[in-house]
């Protein structure tokens, strides 16, 4: 018999929020039994374990089998699949807590911390950012991390553009000492635009080591820095040199034509990003597409984006019809196709 059987039981009652008493009196027998299971001393009488299995909702073989992989995909589905009631906000919190007690430098935890803090509400923002800080001592290197430092960090409007200076304080230091942390580079910059610090950001543009697919980024990044110095036709002009054929460059762009209403340079950069890649196709392109079409007020051209999206979902990412991302698009193309008879 599994010899971590104690630590699953004694983690499931956490997570049930029950007692050690209230689990021996279903089971009918004493606390002090239950006590022996968890602190490893003794192991449960076989013919307990159909009894135990049934009080957590669980199959049998769940009880020799769950480890952090398991509560951490549990986490997951919660957050990509359900509301974020109170009930699954503490269910998620008592996992993570049991996690990061046995093993407190597990950065995929602390990750799905922040994730449910953010889901909730701001409470404990504060809080998901002290462990996001010393998460990044411990893997420097991960992208994510830095990401959710910066949404936790942004306020009670959850963008990515609030209190810029206290993240380019903490996060600065170490994409100076990891120049090949591209993504952060990317972010600093960002913030660093926001908040006119044109300096800095050029200082630290000329050091960031943007290579492969990301190598047209400096150029997305200097049309920025030229917009937002007020110089909107440079900035058009950087984004224009950057080559069709590379999907991250054409895509960004696309989505900065996009948000100084170049409708139709937008649509040209989307249909080349998606164009430079192969199967599977990164969504992002498709999903700006539909929805400028449907601004535009061209709505077969949309409801075309749609059908092509769904056909992606399933054929190129493997998605069943009634998933959910899968629905939605298909929600969508119901309601363009009544507008495209009426």
């Amino acid at each position: 018999m599994n010899l971590e059987l104690g630590n699953i039981i004694k983690r499931l009652r956490t997570e049930k929020s029950v007692t050690q008493d209230e689990l021996a009196e279903y089971l009918g027998i004493s606390y002090q039994a239950v006590s022996k299971w968890e602190n490893g001393n003794t192991l449960p009488d076989i013919t307990l374990l159909p009894k135990l299995a049934s009080f957590f909702g669980i199959k049998i073989d769940e009880l020799f089998s769950i480890d952090h992989e398991d509560e951490l995909e549990r986490v997951d589905n919660i957050l990509k699949r359900e509301t974020m009631t109170d009930r699954n906000y503490s269910y998620a919190k008592h996992i993570l807590d049991g996690i990061l007690q046995n093993d407190p430098k597990n950065v995929e935890a602390v990750k799905r911390y922040a994730k449910v803090y953010l889901s909730k509400s701001n409470d404990d923002l504060l809080e998901a950012g002290r462990m996001l800080e010393k998460a990044m001592t411990a893997s420097p290197l991960d992208e994510e991390l830095y990401s959710l430092y910066r949404s936790v960090r942004g306020g009670s409007e959850y963008t990515q553009h609030s209190s810029n200076d206290w993240f380019i304080r903490v996060c600065e230091p170490y994409a100076k000492k990891y120049t090949q942390n591209c993504e952060l580079y990317q972010m600093l910059i960002e913030a660093m635009i926001s908040m006119k610090y044109f300096d800095r950001a050029e200082d630290l543009l000329g050091k960031a080591q943007f290579e492969g697919e990301n190598v047209y980024i400096r150029e997305v990044l200097l049309g920025d820095l030229a917009l937002a110095k007020g110089k909107e036709l440079d900035a058009k002009d950087i984004w224009n040199s950057i080559p069709k054929d590379n999907w991250i460059g054409q895509y960004e762009a696309g989505e900065r034509f996009n948000r100084l209403n170049d409708y139709e340079k937008a649509i040209e950069c989307f249909t080349n990003a998606y164009e430079a890649q192969k199967a599977p196709h990164r969504m992002d392109m498709m999903y700006s597409l539909a929805f400028l079409y449907k601004k535009l007020g061209r709505h077969a051209k949309a409801k075309n984006e749609w059908e092509k999206i769904v056909e992606t979902l399933i054929k190129e990412h493997n998605m069943s019809e009634d998933d959910n991302d899968v629905l939605w698009a298909k929600r969508e193309i119901s309601q363009l196709k009544s507008i495209c008879e009426d």
